[in-house]
């Protein structure tokens, strides 16, 4: 069970609801949502125009819709349903392939979890049948596309429809009406009014789920990007030079200090801590700035979490409604309002950091084609040319070129995309960031990073075999011993010159799930 209290949820909360845990509401947080409700209507039945109750939304905020004369009656309730259904319905416009119903599952608890901020004026009740519909693993059939990063409201507004007991869902293993789905599970369908179906449509849930699911990877992707340049250092008999404390002490930058402590405890026991006089006095950059690179991968992948952290247990409400507002530098027709607009729906700062370790990645890709071509060079191993033998003449010379492929589009899926936008909704939304896509980005990153790495490790492998024949003394360290020895299990080239598209799935299938 993990308990949501719009505050302290972790990636690994997130993956334990995308994995089929069901979620609570902390009751700590009930009061603040019966009050931020109650003062939304308060502040309407005062006379305040507030959007996407008594206004619409978009270029439509214009437009007034409920007129309140001192108090919400039936009818105006009535009239305000009628308007809050319309709402969710006509924006459910999102299109492409279904999403993944893990995917789903995050998207909802993220939701959730941020509704319980307080700040949207939505019913509690809203919540309640939310967090059912999770919890009874509902799964609303949500087309992929149709956010541009400023609030996912084509969406999520799909999920609406299903607490509306509209549209399809899959439940219990099969796809039916979600009016039947909620009849099932005995939960009603909502009767959203007030600013309900506002709140359920502003937020970037979506986006935030995708880049939540590819930082869980990134996590494991690091990790085994490190343990790959050690046993790559080693296959070339590199130098530790690069990694010295002293030596990076001068430049001085804190991430890579941290990561040259890390690589050095990595390589304890090593050949590479011995003197060989065939050891080159200084390695390719690929190689020699290999701490640079995989410290800036490490500090980009905690900005990043740290940042969609922020996002995650914030509120993307607007108009925010503020149980405890000061006068702040308001106009002053806005001073006493406790309802105001917002545009805490951007995503900028989590977007950018996203981008940013797109390009570390990239930068790692690129560099591990390097040190692929360098493996394969007789001048800088001191080993046979494409790491062949005498009856496999060709080895590993082609390898180099699905190598290129995958660096080539990890590159290319490095690009900013936050710059690439449209003004829509008559020019008063005029910014936006791509969200969904940068976060997509990455999630493909991650697939070709791991493919590539299996490249490298078939590499690196084959190079650390012909160095042990050349000397049976060479040491690996006693940390990268092991997953050296797993994987040699997984090919064999010591033979005729052979396809190696097996070798690289089994090379891909364990590394994926190796465990550190």
């Amino acid at each position: 069970m993990v308990l949501l209290n719009g505050k302290n949820l972790k990636l690994h909360d997130i993956e334990l609801i995308m994995n089929g845990e069901d979620i609570a509401v902390d009751y700590m947080v009930v009061e603040k949502l019966e009050e931020s409700h109650n003062l939304l209507i308060l502040e309407a039945e005062k006379g305040a125009r507030i959007y996407g109750l008594t206004v619409g939304v978009g270029l439509n905020k214009d437009t007034e819709y409920i007129k309140l004369n001192g108090r919400f009656t039936e009818e105006l309730i009535e009239k305000s349903t009628i308007f809050n259904k319309k709402l969710i319905r006509a924006h459910s416009v999102g299109i492409g392939k279904p999403i993944d119903s893990c995917l789903i599952r995050g998207i909802m608890g993220i939701h959730i979890n941020m509704l319980l901020n307080g700040y949207s004026g939505i019913q509690p009740r809203i919540i309640n049948s939310y967090v059912e519909l999770l919890n009874r693993d509902i799964i609303p059939f949500i087309p992929s596309m149709g956010s541009i990063g400023e609030g996912d409201i084509t969406i999520l507004s799909h999920i609406g429809l299903t607490l509306l007991g509209e549209g399809k869902v899959i439940y219990q293993g099969k796809t039916m009406s979600s009016s039947k789905a909620l009849q099932l599970a005995g939960i009603p369908p909502i009767e959203p009014w007030a600013k309900d179906s506002l709140s359920l449509l502003c937020s970037n849930a979506y986006s935030v789920a995708i880049a939540a699911a590819a930082l869980l990877k990134t996590a494991h992707y690091i990790n085994i990007s490190e343990l790959l340049y050690c046993l790559n250092l080693q296959a070339l008999n590199g130098n530790l030079s690069p990694l010295n404390q002293q030596v990076l002490d001068a430049c001085a930058y804190p991430e890579v200090i941290a990561m040259g402590e890390k690589l050095r405890s990595l390589l304890v026991g090593s050949s590479l801590e011995c003197y060989d006089d065939e050891r080159h006095l200084q390695d390719p950059l690929s190689y020699r700035c290999g701490v640079y690179r995989l410290a800036e991968l490490r500090l980009s992948y905690e900005q990043a979490k740290e940042q969609l952290l922020i996002q995650v247990n914030g509120s993307n409400d607007n108009p925010c409604v503020l149980t405890k507002h000061v006068n702040n530098n308001l106009a002053e027709n806005d001073c006493h309002q406790a309802v105001l607009p917002s545009g805490n729906f951007e995503t900028l700062p989590w977007v950018l950091s996203i981008e940013k370790l797109s390009l570390a990645i990239a930068h790692n890709a690129l560099a591990s084609v390097q040190q692929i071509v360098k493996l394969n060079d007789p001048y800088f191993t001191q080993l046979t040319r494409f790491l062949g033998n005498r009856t496999a003449f060709h080895a590993l010379g082609a390898i180099e070129k699905p190598a290129v492929t995958l660096a080539m589009r990890i590159k290319y899926l490095a690009m900013p995309a936050s710059l690439d936008y449209f003004s829509v909704a008559g020019g008063v939304e005029d910014t936006a960031t791509n969200a969904q896509f940068v976060a997509e980005k990455l999630k493909n990153q991650l697939m070709y990073g791991y493919e590539l790495a299996s490249i490298v490790f078939l590499c690196v492998v084959q190079a650390i075999n012909l160095r042990k024949e050349k000397d049976p003394s060479y040491l690996l360290s006693s940390k990268t011993d092991s997953i050296y020895h797993m994987i040699s299990e997984c090919i064999d080239l010591n033979g005729e010159d052979k396809s190696l598209s097996k070798e690289l799935t089994l090379i891909h299938d364990y590394i994926l799930n190796y465990e550190i």
